[in-house]
């Protein structure tokens, strides 16, 4: 697995979405996908800065992991407990804007993109991790 550490900060976003995207493509994954796999990636960075460490200080680990026919992403930080599957609420697309209630769109994202999405709170991290299931270029 290949790790990388990020500070929990916006403006990391850049080189978070940047290194996402270099070891999808040594993988050998098809551009199309490297595009939803790094979209689903930067929405739970972003979670994680905005709702984990909430404007505190922190760091965040990416581990990307793949065998045949998958990929998992795993996101582990270090701030208070904070599971972001059980707090999305369903976002309503056919709802209209006015009536739609604020957020909740990228756990919708990531449930779209990713295959699997699992949250566990181990010791004092919380870790993400996102199964997506597809065929790599030959």
């Amino acid at each position: 697995m290949e790790k990388a550490f990020f500070t929990a900060e916006i403006q990391e976003l850049h080189k978070f979405r940047e290194w996402v995207r270099v070891r999808l493509a040594q993988g050998g994954f098809e551009t199309s996908a490297i595009r939803k796999l790094e979209l689903a990636s930067e929405e739970a960075f972003v979670n994680v800065i905005t709702h984990s460490y909430a404007g505190r200080k922190g760091k965040v680990e990416i581990g990307l992991k793949w065998g045949p026919g998958h990929v998992e992403i795993i996101m582990r930080d270090w701030g208070p407990p904070f599971d972001p599957l059980s707090n999305a609420s369903n976002v309503d697309l056919e709802a209209p804007l006015e009536e739609r209630e604020i957020g909740g769109l990228g756990i919708h994202l990531m449930r779209h993109v990713m295959d699997e999405l699992i949250y566990k709170r181990e010791k004092d991290e919380n870790v993400l991790t996102m199964i997506k299931r597809f065929s790599q270029k030959k």
